[in-house]
């Protein structure tokens, strides 16, 4: 049988007819030997040896991708001669089956269908392959029911396919979505994606956290890490009404919820926590308390949780709505399913990684608190001024975030006797280490810490700390200075010949200057050099 006769003119090609997964798969070898389009068009992209169910189909279909990766000619004979020099080609089933496989009846119109004959039998080998391992886990026991669970979320999300995935688009394509979205973001109705913390000049700095990031606020223990993404949470809930989504691996709902609640009162957090308050202070509290009630704030407490597991609670949120933001604190108390025997570094990256995918999935804004190690407390300088290199555990965490912010108090090194001494304000400092989409700079704010409230004092539009009017001014200095009214006085009247008063007689004194005029004189010091 000539080439000729296998070519696309052959009767009925346009026709394709049901077929089994090992005559596709023989379809798909036959074309890619006979016609170099079909490499270069969907086979390349889209099919890799291990989707074959035969293992022949695997080893010939890996030696077609190898000589075309080698800028070789692709056909039956020097598809044999690789095999051969590969030391495959009795595994792969001989000269005579890679020629009988070339000549397959089939036509290059079908190439698509062929391709995704292969393509649904390997995914459903695949999760054939994923479900029986989950059930030798559960027989065997291995590993507690839910961390097996976990293991299968996270496993059988991966197989999903992502019907929305297109490839490769032009520039132009591209381009002209973008300038769309951004027209329709900046003068339509179109609502702005990226997520605001409410903290003026950081936003400015980051643009705000985009969808499908993830973003690292790392810093020492008690430095205000917990306090910062909560005040991030009610200024997105408040300010932006977008649904924030809290996993407390550390502390418990009811300690997150009466932050935030110290945060937007008159109240003291420790007074909150110690039950020690007043009447006038728990009037304060009901008050705050019907004004924040219904802010889309969520809080899971779990404390063995993994990416999975958020992942799954995420998903059933965001069915309810739309979610805008998720906080995770903190991420190395995170664990990994499946992943006991290795390292803890390798554990970490894991994690890292799959946050990466879950913002992506979720297309939301994620963001991840971290320790960092004792490298800022046991420098020699100063500053203590944390670094990238300062993040525990994995450079993963680096690598993977988008935006990196470090929280920095110069007050909290500063070693006092007396801890009165320590003013109620303190400044403290959000530097932004690593930014994916911007530049890096240091925001300047105010540390509350009776309120665990981080806040900008005295900025325009920006959230105002309710108690303000206790410590700071309730108005920036310029409008409160032109605000205030001075009672103008009347004129005084310009005095007339009347009101100068009459001549008592006496001439006025006038001291004797002449021995000042000698003094100055050119001919008393003439000695003086010249222009003196």
């Amino acid at each position: 049988m000539s080439e000729r006769d296998l070519n696309d003119n052959l009767a009925g090609g346009e026709q394709t007819p049901s077929l089994n997964a090992l005559e596709a798969e023989k379809n798909v070898l036959a074309l890619c030997m006979r016609n170099k389009e079909a490499l270069e068009s969907s086979v390349m992209k889209a099919l890799v040896a291990g989707d074959f169910v035969d293992p022949k189909h695997g080893l010939i279909f890996d030696a077609i991708s190898n000589l075309y990766l080698e800028n070789s000619t692709v056909n039956r004979f020097t598809v044999c001669e690789k095999l051969t020099s590969d030391g495959k080609l009795d595994k792969a089933g001989g000269d005579n089956y890679v020629f009988n496989v070339a000549n397959n009846n089939c036509v290059m119109s079908a190439l698509d269908s062929y391709v995704e004959v292969v393509l649904k039998n390997a995914q459903s080998r695949k999760l054939i392959a994923t479900l029986t391992d989950l059930q030798k886990r559960a027989i065997k026991r291995e590993g507690s029911v839910n961390d097996i669970v976990d293991m299968g979320v996270s496993q059988l999300n991966n197989l999903k396919v992502k019907d929305d995935e297109t490839g490769f688009e032009t520039l132009g394509t591209i381009l002209k979505r973008n300038i769309a979205d951004l027209r329709e973001a900046s003068f339509g109705n179109g609502e702005r994606k990226a997520v605001k913390t409410g903290f003026s000049y950081l936003d400015q700095i980051t643009g705000g956290f985009k969808p499908g990031t993830v973003n690292i606020i790392a810093a020492r223990p008690g430095m205000g890490k917990t306090a910062l993404v909560l005040n991030i949470a009610t200024n997105v809930a408040k300010f932006y009404s977008k649904k924030v989504a809290i996993f407390s691996l550390e502390m418990s709902k009811s300690e997150l919820a009466n932050r935030i609640l110290a945060s937007q009162s008159q109240t003291n957090y420790k007074s909150i926590e110690r039950a020690n308050i007043t009447h006038e202070e728990l009037a304060d509290l009901t008050e705050t308390l019907g004004r924040i009630s219904s802010m889309p704030i969520y809080i899971d407490e779990k404390t063995n949780t993994n990416p999975m597991d958020i992942m799954t609670k995420c998903k059933e949120l965001q069915s309810k709505g739309q979610i805008g933001l998720v906080i995770i604190d903190y991420l190395q108390l995170l664990t990994m399913p499946g992943r006991a025997a290795s390292s803890r570094q390798q554990e970490i990256s894991d994690i890292s990684r799959s946050l990466k995918v879950l913002a992506k999935e979720l297309e939301v804004p994620v963001i991840a608190l971290s320790q960092l190690n004792r490298g800022t407390e046991n420098r020699e300088d100063t500053d203590h001024i944390p670094g990238l290199a300062d993040l525990r555990d994995s450079g993963a965490i680096e690598q993977d975030a988008d935006c990196v912010i470090f929280i920095h108090r110069p007050s909290y090194y500063t070693k006092k006797k007396d801890a009165a001494e320590k003013p109620k304000i303190e400044d403290a400092q959000l530097i932004v280490a690593k930014n994916r989409h911007g530049e890096t700079d240091t925001a300047y704010v105010k540390w509350y810490g009776a309120k665990t409230l981080f806040f900008e004092p005295n900025r325009k539009d920006d959230p105002k700390d309710p108690m303000e009017n206790a410590y700071t001014r309730t108005a920036p200095a310029d409008q409160s200075s032109a605000d205030y009214k001075f009672e103008e006085a009347d004129e005084p009247p310009f005095p007339s010949e009347d009101d100068v008063p009459m001549d008592t007689g006496y001439e006025e004194d006038v001291p004797d200057m002449s021995a000042n005029e000698e003094f100055f004189s050119d001919e008393v010091h003439d000695d003086l050099p010249e222009g003196f």
